[in-house]
């Protein structure tokens, strides 16, 4: 299965060793930790580490289901922007999307963009039957996205016990009637 896709300026391909330093300046941005409940990267290198990980192993997303999050490049700079991609829970099976953006990259229609083509891969490619999304209660920018995607508000929970969320839906009929 194919996991190199495109939309109109991003490529989305599986991580490289290259995306490192990107990947590390992302997950040490206070801004754009600041939903998401993750620890920052401790350096490159643990950086590169993930990318090994996430990539080579045999029981993660990426070898496992053919799916996962994904780098988005910037076709025409070629710069790592971020990440986006699909993922399924092994305990409930839920397939659920996610992005995370540089913030110099925020504002620039690079999650929606990004996500469509993440969606159309989830529904067409991998025949999903409903993706969900999880949002930070105070994530307005993040809730604009799967709002503008389709997504429907399910409704509010505790991430881990801890987080305020919103829990939003799109299932395989309210896919095929989207116009993007």
């Amino acid at each position: 299965m194919n996991l190199e896709l495109e939309s109109a300026r991003l490529w989305l391909r599986p991580f490289k060793k290259s995306d490192a330093t990107g990947l590390y300046q992302m997950n040490t941005d206070h801004e754009v930790l600041k939903y998401t409940g993750d620890s920052p990267l401790g350096s490159i290198q643990d950086a590169q580490q993930y990318i090994d990980d996430y990539v080579n192993n045999p029981a993660g997303q990426i070898k496992k289901y053919k799916m996962g999050r994904l780098a988005c490049i910037d076709k025409e700079s070629q710069e790592f922007v971020g990440f986006c991609g699909i993922k399924t829970h092994e305990a409930s099976q839920l397939t659920d999307i996610g992005y995370r953006f540089l913030k110099k990259h925020w504002g620039k229609g690079y999650a929606t963009e990004a996500c469509a083509v993440i969606l159309k891969f989830a529904f067409v490619t991998h025949n999903k039957q409903e993706i969900v999304a999880h949002v930070h209660e105070h994530n307005i920018g993040s809730q604009r996205v799967v709002e503008k995607l389709g997504f429907d508000l399910s409704h509010r929970f505790l991430w881990d016990g801890l987080l305020p969320g919103r829990y939003y839906k799109m299932n395989r009929e309210t896919y095929d009637n989207q116009s993007y």
